[in-house]
């Protein structure tokens, strides 16, 4: 199959058909890098989501209502924060994954870098990722508190800091420029490539979710008329809660594509342009004159 060429001019459809085309092409040895470095954690917060419900089942988080007291508290409080941490990791690391990949396929071509070369990246970004992301956050949030339209703005902006990060990463304060420097002009179509990605997306995850909506609609009033969880089929309800969780926290993974094909997308718009590019040029403009004295 023939190579995807990464730094190109895309318009609108042209980035989201790229992306199709990408997992196209990559999705075996994709899927396997994915899984590769997210395998464990995610057995793990696994364990932990079938415990709570076998607890929810037995009737042992009933009795923290009920009579609550320090063990019980420690045995719901434990898990769901062990549960919440490795969600955060993996997430993290499917966002490492998919940059890093990128980074590595664009750098060094198809089938050309193998699994532990993105590992490597996936170390090198873990937490420079989690420092940017609580930086954003504020920024965010500061936004949102004035009349929202802010927030949104730069929220869209500052999400091209991550394929910044892995692709350029010249330090905090460059790397937020450059994501200025490399939407100027291109704002909205940015905000419509990131909104049709995460629409895709969601609609992925609701139609998975479509059957374990349809029991609990069904089952929900007599839950709530009883009270009684033994009435439910929670090892369903395990099982497609799992599944939901695992698939929505792998098709981020998309989003993470779109974005980073829009990153460079726009890299080769207007004045930006690619770090090879950028260096040539530094070579030409060194290179003195020839004077013709004939």
């Amino acid at each position: 199959m023939t190579e995807i060429k990464l730094a190109k001019r895309r318009d609108f459809s042209g980035v989201i058909n790229a992306a199709f085309q990408f997992f196209k092409q990559e999705n075996k040895r994709f899927i396997t890098t994915l899984l590769t470095y997210t395998g464990i954690p995610m057995v793990i917060m696994i364990a932990m989501l079938v415990y709570m419900a076998v607890q929810l089942t037995n009737g042992h988080f009933g009795s923290i209502v009920n009579s609550p007291d320090a063990s019980s508290i420690i045995g719901l409080l434990i898990p769901m924060f062990v549960f919440i941490l490795l969600a955060l990791i993996v997430q993290i690391i499917v966002m490492a994954t998919s940059y890093g990949y990128l980074k590595m396929y664009h750098e060094k071509g198809k089938d050309n870098f193998m699994p532990a070369e993105i590992g490597q990246q996936i170390t090198r970004k873990f937490f420079p990722i989690i420092g940017y992301s609580i930086v954003i956050s504020l920024l965010i949030t500061v936004g949102l508190l004035f009349f929202i339209i802010p927030g949104i703005y730069f929220a869209i902006i500052l999400t091209l800091i991550f394929p910044i990060l892995f692709i350029e990463d010249k330090g905090l304060s460059k790397n937020f420029n450059r994501c200025f420097q490399v939407i100027r002009n291109h704002w909205w179509q940015t905000f419509g490539v990131l909104i049709v990605a995460s629409l895709i997306v969601g609609i992925a995850g609701s139609v998975i979710s479509l059957p374990l909506q349809f029991y609990m609609q069904f089952k929900l009033p007599t839950l709530l008329q009883a009270g009684d969880w033994s009435q439910v089929n929670m090892s369903f309800i395990t099982i497609s809660y799992i599944l939901l969780i695992v698939v929505g926290i792998y098709l981020r993974s998309f989003v993470y594509i779109v974005t980073g094909l829009q990153y460079f997308s726009l890299n080769e718009t207007d004045n930006s342009s690619t770090i090879m590019d950028r260096i040539n040029q530094i070579g030409e403009e060194t290179t003195p004159p020839t004077n013709n004295l004939n």
